[in-house]
């Protein structure tokens, strides 16, 4: 017989309570093991909005452009500088020089031997031209040039900077020119269709579509879906646009898709692009335009964890999280605003960690939590545009991984964000949508076309 002793009653609390740890721990593994901890993603710029395509395609050249291995200058080039040489009877030295970890423009200049009083003229004449700070590691610099009597007196350099523009400095009759010149780029038209095996973005990257092409989809997408939680195995995708490739076949840009499907759930979303002399944008089969007052995804959708179905908090264990949904993704995730507001507060907020809430009008407020920081010189009263970067995520606060924990409050409280149903947004007249029927059809003809060969 055994006897009540305090040892046996702590261990009896002891045994369920460290089971139950650890199958919280479990679910905590589950939901974030899709998520590498120490890849974050580093943003160097935060002054851009997601739906405008100028600065938001400006800041994807900013991070795609950290990861180029080497620029090449383009044969063409190469054939122009050769046959100028040739015509003038010069035959200099070119030399090319591979810019290295640390490097800047006037290093570069100098290992060619270019003399540092020509330098630091050729850099200040030219800097309203171009920032000789951007320079990046793997790309080549060429340059070719000759002095006469310690005198520089021809000069041709030329960089190849991004996928599709190259900086030409010429010196001649002692005067520095400076172009910026765009690479000649071939045009095609593709139309593109997957099925969901495990995310949106697996599925798309399969049929080799590029990262700009998989970033404009989701952005598009993000008024309407949940890319974490309303995209499951066997949907599909549609795509229609045109891509600008290089003399290597790489896509380097892409227009606005013309049109656009993405089945939720079995459930098509249908998208085509309508244009006119006052905006650009997208309209449903009926005419009914796709922007709204709310973002259900105010986040980058490609960042996201893939999975499907319902979410399990990794500590409580409930499915469709208590007062919000999370979204799982690498830490330094840029966060956008899900509407146009003033925020109403920043800072930290006990278990939510770094918290902004905005207030968009007298009914709706959006909550952001354990974000990693926010971003520059937002404050309380601040107005904040629909798109707006407003921070990144992180882990502060009671969080068990990188994630972004998002609620949209109605009327003081708490509301599941995939039940909201906001009224579409622009409305076409009358005239506008007999436009935009011949611009479906016609778009509509061309898919039909491109499928039949």
């Amino acid at each position: 017989m055994f006897r009540n002793s305090p040892f046996n009653i702590k261990t009896a609390l002891f045994l369920p309570l460290f089971s139950l740890s650890i199958y919280f721990l479990y679910l905590s593994y589950e939901n974030f093991q899709n998520i590498i901890l120490d890849q974050a993603i580093v943003i160097k710029i935060d002054d851009y909005n997601y739906f405008d395509p100028i600065t938001f395609r400006k800041y994807y050249d900013e991070i795609s452009i950290e990861n180029l291995n080497s620029q090449i200058i383009s044969k063409l080039e190469n054939e122009e500088l050769v046959e100028r040489e040739l015509k003038e009877d010069i035959q200099y030295k070119i030399h090319l020089i591979k810019i290295n970890p640390g490097d800047n423009f006037a290093s570069v200049l100098k290992r060619s031997g270019i003399k540092s009083k020509d330098i630091d003229k050729i850099i200040l004449d030219g800097k309203k031209i171009y920032d000789f700070s951007k320079i990046y590691a793997g790309d080549e610099v060429k340059v070719s040039h000759n002095y006469i009597d310690n005198k520089l007196n021809y000069l041709d350099s030329t960089y190849q900077f991004s996928e599709e523009k190259i900086l030409k400095i010429n010196l001649k009759d002692s005067i520095y020119t400076y172009n910026i010149n765009l690479l000649e780029l071939t045009s095609e038209e593709v139309f593109a269709k997957g099925t969901i095996e495990n995310s949106l973005y697996s599925a798309m990257k399969d049929l080799g579509l590029s990262e700009i092409v998989i970033e404009e989809m989701i952005r598009i997408f993000s008024f309407d879906i949940d890319f974490q939680r309303d995209i499951y195995k066997n949907d599909r995708f549609e795509i229609l646009f045109t891509k600008f490739i290089n003399n290597k076949g790489k896509t380097i840009r892409i227009n606005d898709p013309i049109y656009l499907k993405l089945y939720s759930k079995g459930t098509p979303l249908t998208y085509y692009l309508f244009n006119n002399s006052d905006y650009s944008e997208y309209f449903d089969e009926k005419g009914k335009g796709m922007t709204k007052g709310l973002m259900k995804t105010p986040i980058n959708g490609s960042k996201l964890s893939s999975g499907f179905g319902m979410r399990k908090h990794p500590i409580s264990g409930y499915d469709k999280l208590h007062k919000g949904v999370d979204f799982a993704a690498p830490s330094g995730t840029p966060i956008f605003a899900a509407g146009n507001g003033v925020i109403e507060f920043i800072g930290n907020n006990g278990g939510y960690g770094k918290y902004i809430r905005i207030r968009h009008d007298s009914t709706y407020k959006t909550a952001y939590a354990h974000m990693k920081s926010f971003k520059k010189n937002l404050y309380k009263g601040a107005r904040i545009k629909q798109g707006d970067v407003i921070g990144y995520v992180g882990t502060t606060g009671n969080s068990t991984g990188p994630h972004l924990h998002y609620e949209i409050i109605k009327s003081g409280n708490q509301i599941n964000p995939q039940k909201l149903k906001l009224p579409s947004g622009r409305n076409l007249n009358e005239n506008e949508l007999l436009k935009f029927n011949e611009v479906k059809n016609d778009i509509e003809r061309k898919i039909e076309f491109m499928q039949a060969g």
